[in-house]
């Protein structure tokens, strides 16, 4: 089973596989890295509180536009 995420967490992830901030808009904050030669764009929600947790459907489209599965996002996250 795999813990809930707040922003915090996710920003965190993004950060040590090498996405940066590129852009914000409005309540989100687009994160672009490049993951196995691919450019990849995550959108991040700050409309939340920092430690409001995400809800599943949510981040699992983070994880997704990361271009990593679950298993490899999450291994990131110790």
């Amino acid at each position: 089973m795999y813990p809930s995420l707040d922003r915090d967490n996710v920003e965190f992830i993004l950060k040590k596989i090498g996405f940066i901030p590129k852009r914000t808009k409005g309540s989100h904050v687009q994160w672009e890295g490049y993951i196995k030669g691919v450019r990849r764009i995550v959108t991040v929600d700050h409309m939340r509180s920092r430690k409001e947790k995400y809800g599943h459907l949510l981040t699992r489209k983070m994880i997704e536009q990361s271009g990593l599965n679950k298993n490899e996002f999450y291994a990131h996250l110790e």
